[in-house]
Formats: structure tokens, C-alpha cells, sequence
């Protein structure tokens, strides 16, 4: 299989847009973060604690709206467990705004004015399971109101792998351009970035 593979350099998307063609896989421990392309709207992150599949389809099909949603799928690099923080989420704009994880009174308050789009995201959901032999959780930092407690954070490491919806509220409207993904965790942080617009396509 071909991918792109994305040696992480500042900026960080700009070298989204210099990508270059290579071999899918590397092996040993991850010392340089790496972001491959595993399709048109889907990314593949590799660090030193982190290995992050992120889908923005859904985002790439909604510009405009206030809310912008990414599926992910977090695992860890090494058998010592990491922890993922819900508040150690964010995304950043085009514009350069830095924006939290949605908490989740604030997701629970618009869920009702949300749930059609919401079907219509698991409608568009790309599969995320890159990681055969790794024990499935769920990376539940938004839950529909009534239907289970959210977490307020997750441990993942090289024996498992949490998926889940992360949910940002733009008030403006998504914008075509780059943004960023970005996990806080201790030792470094996971930046992901990505471009919504049909510059993927």
C-alpha cells in the first residue's frame, strides 16, 4: 500500500501541503513524529507516546457549520500507558484561533438541535480500525445526554486503542483551510494537521 507520509517540521501545515509519497510502515520506536495519509480525509499520526488515526470527512463536507466534528481512534506507542486528558484537546483554525474540546454541557445544552447532523456524521463515518490485535474502549469525552458518563480522561497504550467523536463549536462557521489537531500529553504533545476545503481531494 502507498501512502503520504508527512515528516512533522514547522510549519506544521505546510509540510501537510509538501507531503511526499513513501512506504506505509516504519518500524522501532518513534522518535520524529510522522503523519501519513491513509485516504482523502484520513490521517495517520505516529509520535513518541501517541499513534492517532483522525477522519475529517465529515468536517470536509460541512463547511459552514458551527460545529466541527472529527472521528478519532488513540492508541499508545509503548507498553507504559498514557494518559489522554479531555482538556488537552484542541483544535486549531485557520485564522489561528485556538479552540477546547466542547465540553460537554455545552454539547449536551445543542445535542437536540445537533442529532440530525449527528446521524448524517455516522452516515459519512470512515472506518478506523488500524489496529489489529489492539482491545477496543471507547474515548467517550462527549456522550449523548442520558446515555452514559463521560470521562474526563483516557490511558491508552500499545495493547489498546479508544475511539470516539470529538466535537469543536466554531461560532463563525468551519472555514476552509488548514487547522490542527492537537493532544496535550506529558512529554510532548500529538499535532495533527489537516486542510478542509478539497485541497485533500
Amino acid at each position: 500500500m502507498r501512502t503520504t507520509t508527512l515528516h512533522m517540521s514547522v510549519p506544521l501545515a505546510a509540510a501537510l501541503l509538501a507531503a511526499a509519497t513513501t512506504s506505509c510502515t516504519t518500524a522501532g520506536p518513534v522518535t520524529t513524529p510522522v503523519v501519513e495519509r491513509l485516504g482523502s480525509t484520513t490521517l495517520h499520526y505516529r509520535g513518541p507516546q501517541l499513534d492517532v488515526v483522525v477522519s475529517f470527512r465529515f468536517a470536509d463536507l460541512n463547511i459552514g457549520a458551527n460545529w466541527l466534528f472529527l472521528d478519532v481512534a488513540v492508541s499508545g506507542q509503548g507498553r507504559t500507558a498514557v494518559e489522554v486528558k479531555r482538556d488537552a484537546i484542541s483544535l486549531r483554525t485557520p485564522d489561528g484561533t485556538v479552540v477546547p474540546l466542547a465540553t460537554q454541557k455545552a454539547f449536551g445544552e445543542a445535542y437536540a438541535g445537533l442529532a440530525g447532523t449527528l446521524a448524517r456524521a455516522n452516515v459519512a463515518r470512515e472506518p478506523l480500525d488500524y489496529f489489529p490485535g489492539r482491545r477496543p474502549q471507547g474515548l467517550d469525552f462527549l456522550v449523548a445526554p442520558g446515555s452514559g458518563i463521560t470521562l474526563l480522561s483516557a490511558w491508552v497504550n500499545d495493547l489498546n486503542v479508544a475511539f470516539g467523536r470529538l466535537a469543536f463549536f466554531l461560532p463563525g462557521g468551519a472555514q476552509a483551510g488548514p487547522y490542527e489537531l492537537r493532544i496535550d500529553v506529558p512529554g510532548g504533545a500529538a499535532v495533527i494537521p489537516f486542510r478542509l476545503g478539497g485541497a485533500s481531494r
